[in-house]
């Protein structure tokens, strides 16, 4: 009984839980989906119906990369998450600063496209729910909305970018556990 409580503690400092595993997984490919979803929207002349089509996927996808990163955080908060393996205190700040960088982006993007649909006259409803309008139809907030969310979107390439290069140099130049643990594979 002791030892299987010891177990648990020690793997849960030294491995993620499996379902914060999985919604990281599940995160990238929702990602992913939202990226080309977007970029492919450019291809197709305003108005035609593959260019809405493209639209309507990722504000379909963004709302679920919302639902994702909430029950992400509520795992987080339930099984925490392991001790950083980073060889210093600085390195350690810049990669849990990073984690919760994304967490705001991740839930900050799919308000803000919210907030740009909804002041552009587009009622919002998430699986047959309507949310309701938190900004005005019309509001000039409208342009600065769709800059910013486009500012951010295209900054998280960048940090994507980043978060996978750390990655690969922790695996194979620093040589230790830590993308194994992402991907539940680590010598615990």
């Amino acid at each position: 009984m002791m030892s299987d409580r010891l177990s648990r503690s020690l793997m849960q400092i030294i491995q993620y839980h499996r379902a914060s595993i999985f919604f990281h997984w599940l995160l990238v490919v929702l990602l992913a989906i939202a990226f080309i979803s977007i970029e492919l929207k450019g291809q197709f002349i305003k108005g035609s119906e593959p260019r809405e089509l493209c639209k309507t996927i990722h504000g379909f996808v963004g709302q679920l990369i919302f639902i994702a990163m909430v029950m992400r955080l509520i795992i987080r908060l339930i099984y925490g998450v392991p001790t950083p393996l980073a060889r210093s205190k600085a390195a350690a700040i810049v990669a849990q600063s990073m984690h919760w960088i994304f967490y705001i982006l991740l839930l900050g993007l799919p308000i803000l496209g919210v907030l740009f649909l909804q002041a552009g006259g587009k009622e919002i409803a998430p699986f047959n729910w309507a949310l309701p309008q938190m900004i005005e139809s019309g509001a000039s907030a409208r342009k600065p909305l769709k800059a910013l969310h486009e500012w951010l979107g295209n900054a998280l390439y960048f940090l994507i970018g980043l978060h996978a290069l750390a990655a690969l140099s922790q695996h194979y130049i620093l040589q230790n556990q830590c993308l194994l643990r992402m991907l539940g594979k680590n010598k615990a």
